[in-house]
């Protein structure tokens, strides 16, 4: 395994594991910002805004001549060209540094510079075909777009509606992208098209049915067809397939989880409304706020004093999922940043032990730096090697945890992250197929080597950003197969019956949540109790 990984390494230029567990970047990692914009209800990726404007910057400054379009054309040229090299993690990396140090523009237009990166990137297959089908050169599919034809056409769809044919030759932009040598004509009918056949999607073909998810909605195809054969390709099957994608290319809700060790909800929802934040408690996480609009939160009082921190509400319910008992000992296996850790220690009240293990030493600096924002006392970071669950970490862990063992062990597993693509515009062209089947091994084994942390009647929760069986339950059946003194506990027991049906298939059995507008988004998680 290893050496496939670094093999990868060298032929990508890509950290797997960094990219696989991109969920859990520190909070001022690439292009955060721009998470925090809204969308329109209009075609993928679409952004408010008139003939004039588009999210309040003058349409002549977002022309690809104007002062911001320049930045977002040079941007895309950084990503196209560095993604066939070293990959779409480290190209997009390089945008965001690129992106971080532009300071001549205010704040709004450098949020809009940074969104329509991120929705370009998202778009790419659908802009690719489009930029095929309308122009008047060269129509060969192995050409490749400029980023100026890319982000026209972009902007293009934000401002012309699909299902107004005559609105191609009225918009400001049918010389812009006569200079292009693209005819609005050929690109508005290529639109109509993909529509049309989006609408008849249940009537064709599997294989078609592949062709216009991916097209339409700008996926790969290897990626459509996992999620066609894991929700299947029947009229339920589809409907479900389709609404997870069309979520996939909005922008995710903002959302933060109360510090209940400071403070209660209803409290850090007026305080945060004092700031000029509105907030609204979210239905599932009893801890939660969606937050109005995009507004820097880190730059409030109320984060600077560890009231909230940025959470989605899936991952606030796999914390609470968790149940930690008064003064119990817990682990969180792969803790990163420390999100869910930080969740686990208020839901403790600052009582017991908490051990943060990680294998990257920068990420546990950064959950520490933010234990101590939130007030947290009893938390203990632990960098361990790679092969710490070959053997439960004997030779690494505390004396104190080999001695009494866990009673909760979380295993928040690296995975391919298909439940968080909307926040992530890179994963869908970065990830593989193969590398599925590779995080399946990875999982399976962590989710062992961490069960040997948990003492009898103690539980051990798996988790993952992804809502494909064979990241989810199909590890999970493979553990039991090989650990019998480990059953399953029905989410319905912990949460109760009515509670677990907004998070749960209809058994009650597992947590699962899909993207959803608003809501969200893909999490997966499993309670397992070690029965002797």
């Amino acid at each position: 395994m290893t050496n496939l990984r670094n093999a990868r390494r060298r032929e990508r230029g890509e950290n797997l594991a960094e990219a696989f567990s991109s969920r859990k970047r520190p909070a001022t990692e690439f292009l955060d910002a721009m998470r925090h914009e809204g969308t329109s209800a209009g075609d993928p990726g679409a952004l408010p805004g008139t003939v004039d404007t588009l999210l309040g910057v003058r349409l002549s400054d977002a022309l690809p001549s104007g002062t911001v379009g320049r930045e977002v054309v040079t941007l895309l040229g950084i990503v196209e060209d560095l993604a066939g090299t070293r990959g779409y993690y480290a190209a997009m990396a390089e945008a965001g540094r690129h992106l971080r140090a532009l300071r001549s523009l205010h704040s709004r237009a450098r949020r809009f510079v940074g969104d329509a990166l991120h929705n370009i990137v998202r778009l790419l297959r659908r802009l690719r075909l489009l930029a095929l089908a309308a122009s008047d050169a060269d129509r060969s599919p192995s050409r490749r777009p400029s980023a100026a034809v890319l982000y026209s056409i972009w902007l293009y769809e934000q401002q012309v509606p699909a299902v107004d044919p005559a609105a191609s030759l009225r918009t400001p932009l049918a010389p812009l992208l006569a200079q292009k040598g693209l005819s609005p004509q050929r690109l508005q009918a290529a639109r109509l098209q993909l529509a049309d056949r989006l609408a008849r999607i249940a009537n064709l073909p599997l294989d078609e049915q592949i062709d216009v998810l991916g097209e339409a909605l700008s996926y790969p195809a290897w990626l459509v067809r996992s999620f066609v054969e894991a929700f299947g390709a029947d009229g339920a099957g589809l409907d479900r397939v389709l609404a997870i994608l069309r979520a996939q290319n909005e922008r995710a809700p903002l959302c933060v989880r109360v510090n209940r060790l400071r403070a209660a909800r209803e409290h850090v929802a007026d305080r945060l409304r004092q700031e000029g934040l509105i907030a609204h408690p979210t239905a599932l996480a009893s801890d939660g706020l969606y937050l109005d609009g995009h507004e820097n939160v880190y730059a409030t009082q109320t984060f600077a004093e560890g009231l909230v921190e940025l959470q989605d509400e899936g991952s606030q319910l796999i914390a609470e999922l968790c149940a930690p008992p008064p003064g119990g000992i817990v682990v969180d296996a792969c803790a990163g940043a420390g999100g869910k850790t930080l969740a686990l220690g208020a839901l403790l009240q600052g009582r017991g032990r908490l051990l943060a293990l990680d294998i990257e030493r920068h990420k546990l600096d950064e959950l520490v730096r933010r234990a101590r924002r939130a007030g947290l006392s009893n938390v203990q970071a632990l960098a361990v090697p790679e092969t710490w669950t070959l053997d439960g970490g004997a030779t690494n862990l505390p004396s104190w945890l080999r001695a009494s063992l866990a009673d909760r062990v979380l295993v928040d597993a690296p995975c391919s992250g298909l439940g968080v693509l909307r926040r992530n515009p890179e994963a869908r062209w970065r990830l593989q197929a193969a590398d599925l089947a590779e995080l399946a091994t990875t999982q399976l084994r962590i989710l062992l080597g961490a069960a040997q942390l948990v003492r009898p009647q103690g539980r051990l929760i798996y988790s993952t950003c992804t809502v494909l069986p064979l990241e989810n339950e199909q590890v999970v059946a493979r553990f039991l197969a090989m650990r019998p003194d480990f059953q399953t506990v029905p989410i319905k027991d912990i949460f109760g019956a009515s509670r677990a049906r907004g998070c749960s298939d209809p058994d009650g059995m597992y947590l699962r949540t899909l993207p959803r507008p608003g809501g969200p988004d893909g999490f997966f998680a499993a309670v397992l109790r070690r029965v002797s």
